[in-house]
């Protein structure tokens, strides 16, 4: 696949042959950022490619949302469309100032309203100056037609799908705005708006597809994928800051052969905006698989005041028992953790030799409670009680096997109960980048609340170490 383009794609060459062609459409779809400190409108008035129309993503929109250019109603979409000339038959090619910022956002939503050969034109319009080709200033007067609409809502996802899905985890969220701001360390561009992405997202930024204006090569974009920790057998929800450069990401997607995708259309400015959706900072989660040399984690201090307040029936079809320890055997320790941590990067408490990991584990203040689920181990949570006023939640897990039987929050709702048994002022726990993907929202939705973050090293344990382990008789 070394070098070979995306069928949505088509050059400057091919588009100036097809200048003035029947049922050929040209779309200019440039819209800027304030901080881009360009105009599309007046842009496209001082010159375009000749036939081109233009689009203005401002008003081909829901303006009831809210929200920045929300996507219209069918009815609405194929009307204004229909009075630029352009039927759902057409062959349309949509086009930008630079190459990949916009365009793809229109080419999205003409596939997704039923028009099929869609287009985005490579380089963009700066691209077509430099090369000394043709550009009018006069404005068409494109004939009415009809464009008959046909709404592929699987294609779009809404706030409380997304919801949903950052909950869950059933489908993978890629981010399209610059690292810097998903990490939190760039104030997004609008005022009032949190900083950082939703949890268990991870970074794609919409720039980084294409260089010069031109989309990467297929193997390229491939690459970029599966290092952000994108699986491409699995569905993906795109978002960005405001519905437009995540398209780009749906388009590199598609070009993959990737259909099963979807857009959410609020994207930041609506999650963002919100004071109860959950927010997670730093880099993207670090793929467990990855071994060799220091990790970088980004690390949450959260903490909690007052107890949990709601309740969980206990899960149905399963038998379960929680059981406290009582001077729990090293070995059996070191399996609790190998089972539940090891995805997690947990090897701090493994590394430990007996003497100190007894004097640790064994000491008044440490609680460690067992979860059995049809009479097997499933998981553990580890409390230690710091002073009167304070328990520290030192580790809560699930094993494997344990995913996906719906236990995991009634679980944690067992644990907090344990935890505020003794009556203190405050339970705090510590998370951070490398544990599970939803395991800071999920701390978050029993009420804790974040009060300090920071970065720290992790030093991955080696096959040697581990099978020194097993060697001695510590695993």
């Amino acid at each position: 696949m070394s070098g070979e383009k995306s069928r949505f794609v088509v050059s400057a060459d091919w588009v100036e042959k097809n200048l003035g062609s029947p049922e050929f459409k040209l779309v200019d779809a440039s819209w800027y950022l304030p901080s881009q400190g360009r105009n599309g409108a007046v842009e496209y008035a001082s010159g375009h490619i000749p036939g081109a129309v233009f689009f203005d993503q401002d008003v081909i929109a829901d303006t009831t949302t809210g929200l920045p250019h929300s996507l219209p109603s069918p009815a609405f979409f194929a009307q204004a469309v229909g009075q630029l000339g352009i039927s759902a038959e057409d062959t349309i090619v949509v086009y930008d100032g630079p190459g990949f910022f916009s365009a793809p956002r229109v080419w999205w939503m003409f596939r997704v309203m039923g028009a099929r050969r869609v287009y985005v034109l490579d380089g963009g319009f700066d691209g077509w100056k430099a090369e000394g080709r043709p550009v009018e200033t006069d404005l068409p007067e494109p004939a009415p037609v009809t464009f008959e609409a046909k709404f592929d809502r699987a294609k779009l996802t809404s706030f409380d799908q997304m919801s949903a899905i950052a909950d869950s985890g059933e489908k993978q969220i890629a981010d399209a705005r610059p690292a810097g701001r998903f990490t939190g360390e760039e104030p997004e561009p609008r005022a009032g708006m949190r900083s950082g992405h939703m949890p268990a997202a991870r970074s794609v930024p919409a720039a980084s597809l294409s260089e010069n204006g031109r989309l990467k090569d297929l193997a390229t974009l491939r690459s970029i994928f599966t290092s952000a920790g994108i699986d491409l057998n699995n569905p993906v929800v795109t978002s960005c800051g405001s519905g437009v450069t995540a398209a780009v990401v749906t388009l590199a997607l598609e070009s993959l052969g990737h259909t099963d995708n979807s857009l959410y259309d609020g994207s930041w400015s609506e999650w963002g905006s919100k004071t109860d959706t959950p927010v997670a900072t730093g880099a993207a989660d670090q793929l467990a698989s990855k071994t060799s040399g220091p990790l970088t984690a980004h690390v949450t201090k959260l903490e909690m005041t007052a107890p949990p307040k709601s309740s969980l029936p206990v899960p149905v079809n399963i038998q379960t028992a929680i059981m406290r320890t009582h001077e729990i055997p090293l070995s059996f320790y070191r399996f609790l953790h190998r089972q539940v941590g090891a995805r997690w990067h947990w090897y701090e408490r493994l590394r430990l030799p007996d003497a100190q990991l007894k004097a640790l584990i064994h000491a008044p203040k440490v609680s460690i409670s067992v979860l059995y689920v049809n009479g097997a181990p499933a998981g553990f949570f580890e409390l230690s009680q710091e002073t009167d006023d304070l328990v520290e939640l030192s580790y809560f897990g699930l094993f494997e096997h344990a995913l996906g039987l719906g236990i995991g929050k009634w679980f944690l709702l067992q644990c907090l109960y344990a935890a505020w048994a003794t009556n203190p002022k405050k339970v705090t726990v510590t998370t951070n980048s490398l544990d599970h993907p939803r395991a800071l929202q999920l701390y978050q939705q029993f009420g804790f609340s974040p009060v300090s973050t920071y970065n720290a090293l992790v030093d991955p344990i080696s096959e040697a170490e581990l099978t020194a382990l097993v060697v001695r008789g510590s695993l």
